[in-house]
């Protein structure tokens, strides 16, 4: 029984210290190869066509949303970001990520915001106790805006908040 102790400490530790890197590493992969694979620069929004059977990879994207996302760097200013959510029948989500693709701020459409709404995202530590203004936990993030569409009409209304959004840097 005591042979089998040091190979097992062995095991576990080796299996902590791969699952440490991945959690660390990963992330920072992804989204430093963000930039180059969407052809678009930092600050930049892309929006995505709604997901089909031709777009569709095993686990990436979810087919029951659009999609809209803006990898940001706010060591240079704020940014602003502005758009509308739809109201509460269909489901609008706005999540802001830090750079190892951790949400540090979401809202929907589901608790008290619907319609227009603007957003400055901040690197700054001054206290600013505004409800829309956000400070970045990093200086480079993601932000992913996910809109329901579960059908033609909803599909369309959600395509139209696509293409109303905004976002521009605040020098």
């Amino acid at each position: 029984m005591k042979s089998y102790i040091v190979p097992f400490v062995l095991c576990i530790a080796l299996a902590w210290a791969v699952q440490s890197w991945i959690i660390a590493a990963v992330p920072r992969i992804i989204f430093a190869l963000a930039e180059p694979l969407s052809h678009e620069p930092l600050n930049t929004l892309i929006n995505a066509p709604r997901t089909d059977a031709k777009l569709r990879r095993v686990v990436l994207p979810n087919p029951d949303f659009i999609y809209s996302a803006v990898f940001y760097d706010v060591s240079k200013g704020d940014l602003l970001f502005s758009g509308k959510f739809p109201d509460s029948s269909q489901y609008a989500c706005l999540a802001f990520y830090n750079n190892n693709l951790q949400p540090y701020y979401v809202v929907n459409n589901q608790k008290g915001i619907t319609g227009a709404y603007q957003f400055r995202l901040t690197a700054s530590d001054k206290k600013d106790n505004s409800p829309f203004t956000i400070h970045a936990q990093t200086k480079q993030g993601s932000i992913l805006m996910r809109l329901l569409v579960t059908d033609t009409i909803e599909t369309n209304t959600a395509l139209a908040i696509q293409k109303g959004l905004s976002f521009e840097q605040i020098h």
